[in-house]
């Protein structure tokens, strides 16, 4: 008898667990997926210099905290991105992102190559980031000359026009360019992306 009402009350506790699941008979989904769309924003930047060499290119940037009950509002830099060279699609670069899993960075998840077109390489793929920061133009030849590029306060959209879904989670992205065997550049940035809401 014992055994009986302990397997009744399972099975009641059971339904009353899945009903929430069904409404006018169709599935809802109570969990996030694990991939899909997305909304990006950065936590740190900073540099990955080999021996603790200056490079040609340099940045010293931070954001603004990432506001998760205003995803929409963009994120704010301040800082800048100084460099002593040229840098246009006669360089080469690549990407090595790392992703966060058991506390603790898992190295190389994906890798991206390109033996040149730097500079296309960052329009396309970081669009708003190249126009705020980097103060490229939509039109015309891809190329950044020596200098500071500054901003402050300056708001920038993390949209990645062709990375339209990721696995939510934190990321590293380890990114370098340079020209033949000369690297001009390691930047680092620790990012998350959380799943994205209309």
């Amino acid at each position: 008898m014992q055994t009986r009402t302990t397997g009744s009350s399972l099975l009641f506790q059971l339904v009353l667990l899945t009903l929430p699941l069904f409404q006018e008979g169709k599935p809802r989904k109570i969990i996030n997926p694990l991939i899909g769309p997305f909304i990006a924003y950065g936590e740190r930047f900073y540099m990955c210099e080999p021996n603790n060499r200056l490079l040609p290119c340099r940045w010293n940037i931070r954001a603004s905290h990432f506001n998760p009950y205003k995803p929409q509002e963009l994120q704010r830099l301040t800082g800048n991105v100084t460099t002593d060279v040229t840098v246009n699609d006669d360089c080469w670069s690549r990407s090595a992102v790392d992703v966060r899993s058991n506390n603790q960075w898992k190295e190389n998840a994906f890798v991206f190559h390109f033996k040149n077109g730097a500079c296309r390489v960052l329009k396309e793929n970081i669009p708003d980031f190249y126009k705020q920061v980097m103060k490229g133009k939509d039109e015309g030849g891809c190329s950044m000359p020596p200098g500071v590029y500054e901003v402050n306060n300056t708001p920038v959209n993390w949209s990645f026009p062709k990375v339209p879904i990721l696995p939510y989670g934190s990321w590293r992205f380890r990114l370098t360019f340079g020209k033949a065997e000369n690297l001009y550049a390691c930047f680092v940035i620790e990012a998350k992306n959380v799943p994205k809401t209309d």
